[in-house]
């Protein structure tokens, strides 16, 4: 993949060209794997929402591969520091994706453990408001363009890849749509429907 092809998009900002820079000298150095890339896309955002906040700026990188797409999102204030969080946070889903080519590519089996136990983890309790007169909205809707059937650990790093909580998809061991899902208490979870649809 060439600079020229890594597509870089300002939005809620303008433009600058430090920052175009900055992310390809920091995407070349990941070359190596990034050679078998179809597509890359840079987003630089700035939120009018949160300015002057700690969120004010964010960066999605997406790497489309052969096999599943790498998404990765980084917030805060200074769009340098995000990008070198994201660069790390690509390096590490490269990496995995680079041990996991010959199960990708399906010479090897996807493998999954059943855990024995409950995971245990810590978590912040979040106080909850009062949602009487609360009206849900839907901010984004998403259509799944493939369907093809996955094994359960295939979704799992399909999820983890793309840096979702959660992830639809067709079982291969079942022939039903279920969706993996991150616990807050640790592990992963299985949502799957009585009747095969």
């Amino acid at each position: 993949m060439l600079e020229k092809d890594i597509k870089i998009s300002f939005v809620g900002m303008d433009p600058t060209e430090p920052l175009k820079k900055y992310i390809v000298e920091k995407l070349s150095k990941k070359e190596s794997v990034l050679e078998q890339a179809t597509s890359i896309e840079v987003f630089f955002k700035q939120s009018r929402y949160t300015k002057g906040v700690d969120s004010d700026f964010r960066i999605d990188i997406n790497v489309k591969l052969p096999e599943t797409l790498i998404r990765v999102e980084e917030t805060g204030s200074d769009m340098y520091v995000n990008i070198d969080s994201a660069m790390n946070v690509l390096g590490r889903r490269l990496s995995r994706y680079s041990d996991m080519k010959e199960t990708w590519s399906g010479q090897k089996p996807w493998k999954i453990v059943e855990a024995e136990t409950e995971l245990e983890a810590l978590e912040d309790e979040r106080n909850m408001d009062d949602y009487s007169d609360y009206v849900p909205k839907i901010a984004k809707r998403k259509t799944v363009e493939d369907m093809s059937p996955l094994e359960e650990s295939e979704a799992i790093e399909r999820m983890e890849m793309a840096g979702y909580d959660q992830y639809l998809f067709r079982s291969k061991n079942t022939g039903k749509i279920s969706m993996i899902y991150r616990r807050k208490k640790g592990g992963y979870g299985i949502v799957e429907p009585l009747e095969g649809i």
